[in-house]
């Protein structure tokens, strides 16, 4: 395999250094250097002056999509409404989405950003060291097992409260509609 690999490439170049030697019918060889010199450069000005074209329609194009993104900040209809969609699945679980639902009907739902008031979700109460934070319920530091009694109890807690919160903010949505 080594041999013929060897075998191929000095063919290869017998062939190519063979153009350069061997003459057409009009006596002239079938490459020279300055022929070969004289297409490189023309391909070099093609590529530069591709590459400068290129260059100039993608300064343009950064331009103006630059130009109509200030644009849309800056201007009071930039904000669209947005559609989702509200189904209730068999549970009576209440779902919302970007997407309606594949299985079965949806309602369309129009939010208009303007009527959308984003709030921080969090508690800075345990960096004032407030009461709230000091009468929290503690943990042992290291809980005996998994099946520690005061962590299930804790853990259930922690669900009940989570579970009435995401009940007051369906409320909450339902009742914006």
């Amino acid at each position: 395999m080594k041999y013929f690999a060897y075998l191929a490439i000095m063919v290869l170049l017998i062939s190519v250094a063979g153009l350069f030697y061997l003459q057409r019918p009009d006596g002239q060889t079938w490459l020279t250097s300055d022929e070969i010199t004289r297409q490189s450069s023309g391909i070099k000005e093609q590529m530069i002056s591709l590459s400068s074209d290129t260059l100039a329609r993608a300064v343009k194009v950064v331009s103006e999509t630059s130009q109509n993104f200030l644009e849309s900040i800056t201007s009071d209809d930039s904000q669209v409404a947005i559609v989702i969609y509200k189904w209730q699945d068999k549970q009576g679980q209440w779902h919302y989405s970007d997407r309606p639902n594949p299985d079965g009907k949806s309602q369309q739902m129009i939010l208009d950003p303007n009527d959308i008031t984003v709030v921080a979700a969090e508690d800075t109460a345990i960096l004032k060291g407030s009461a709230k934070a000091a009468n929290m319920p503690s943990l042992s530091p290291t809980p005996i097992s998994v099946y520690d009694p005061v962590v299930i109890k804790q853990l259930f807690e922690d669900a009940e409260q989570v579970k009435s919160t995401l009940e007051q903010r369906t409320k909450a949505l339902e009742a914006a509609q």
